[in-house]
């Protein structure tokens, strides 16, 4: 008895086009959410890195025993943290004041805005923070398909720093509501 050869059978050119298709459809789609999701993500971590940028200047002030301070400049869009040594009550970045770090504000804020007297908070050797004025932060960022923003409150009894996602959160905790 002779044995059946069975055809072989692969895939036809047909098949082969409509899964790209379907591959193409599907990241033609998927794209923009993508992208979404990756300004998001950059958005975020702006806002981290300037929560950590506080916490360090409160971190140096306890470590060293010297009050330091973190000096907001829109004009140049950076942010720097200074030991305070000329004029620790004025909370004021003085031109002999030794400059610690120079950050660049991130590109993912379309604005960024403080409610404090020269732009300046101040954290004394205890961890508790110094400051004229409410002592938040608003960071904003405008993107193509949305929008955000932060919230940030330094508490001046402790240095601490909370953080809200929205004006409502940050207005509810704090009775503007």
């Amino acid at each position: 008895m002779k044995a059946k050869l069975r055809s072989a059978q692969g895939i036809t050119l047909i098949e082969i086009m409509t899964m790209l298709v379907i591959i193409g459809v599907l990241a033609a789609v998927a794209t923009p959410k993508f992208q979404t999701a990756f300004e998001k993500t950059r958005f975020r971590s702006a806002n981290r890195d300037l929560i950590s940028t506080l916490r360090l200047a409160r971190s140096m002030a306890i470590t060293d025993k010297h009050q330091y301070g973190v000096y907001f400049s829109y004009e140049n869009h950076t942010v720097t943290i200074f030991k305070d040594s000329i004029a620790p009550t004025a909370y004021v970045l003085d031109a002999n004041d030794p400059v610690i770090r120079v950050d660049t504000i991130a590109d993912e804020f379309a604005s960024i805005y403080t409610d404090v007297e020269n732009d300046v908070i101040t954290f004394a050797p205890n961890g508790s923070a110094g400051f004229n004025g409410g002592g938040n932060i608003a960071a904003q960022g405008y993107f193509p398909s949305w929008s955000a923003e932060y919230y940030h409150n330094v508490l001046a009894s402790t240095g601490r720093v909370r953080s809200y996602d929205s004006w409502e959160a940050w207005a509810e905790n704090h009775g503007d509501l």
